[in-house]
């Protein structure tokens, strides 16, 4: 990571539902894309929120989710998801997004993984090469 460049980190404390096991009490594999999801809209929704989105005709949508697993985690149990996204000085066509879910009982990871988002112009889906001008400054001043 350069001097410059700055790591934005936010936490969401999740309990799983019982929607949310199977029927040996395990969460679904897909569930932690959705925490993913929320770790990633936390940060992403002090950029642009979805109504200033749709006004501005852009969007931010998922182009890589990868998830690992090392424990499993089930119906009640206290998860911490943790969040971490570099600040990029130049925008490339993607932002990256790290994620670690830990259980708070035992402070072992769960799952960690990574979500990549690109910016297009929507509804055309055509990609953005940069962003508008107040979203830039938005995310560059994010704490």
């Amino acid at each position: 990571m350069s001097a410059n460049q700055r790591s934005i980190i936010r936490r969401v404390k999740l309990t799983p539902g019982f929607h949310q096991v199977d029927m040996m009490g395990v969460v679904h594999n897909c569930e932690y894309f959705h925490w993913f999801e929320e770790g990633r809209l936390q940060i992403m929704q002090e950029v642009i929120a979805l109504q200033d989105a749709t006004e501005l005709g852009v969007a931010a949508p998922v182009v890589e989710n990868i998830c690992r697993y090392y424990k499993f985690a089930g119906f009640g149990d206290s998860l911490l998801l943790t969040t971490i996204h570099k600040i990029v000085p130049v925008y490339q066509g993607k932002l990256k997004f790290s994620h670690s879910l830990v259980n708070e009982k035992t402070r072992e990871e769960i799952a960690d993984g990574e979500s990549t988002v690109t910016l297009i112009e929507f509804p055309s889906k055509k990609l953005l090469k940069e962003w508008p001008a107040d979203l830039w400054t938005r995310y560059q001043n994010l704490k």
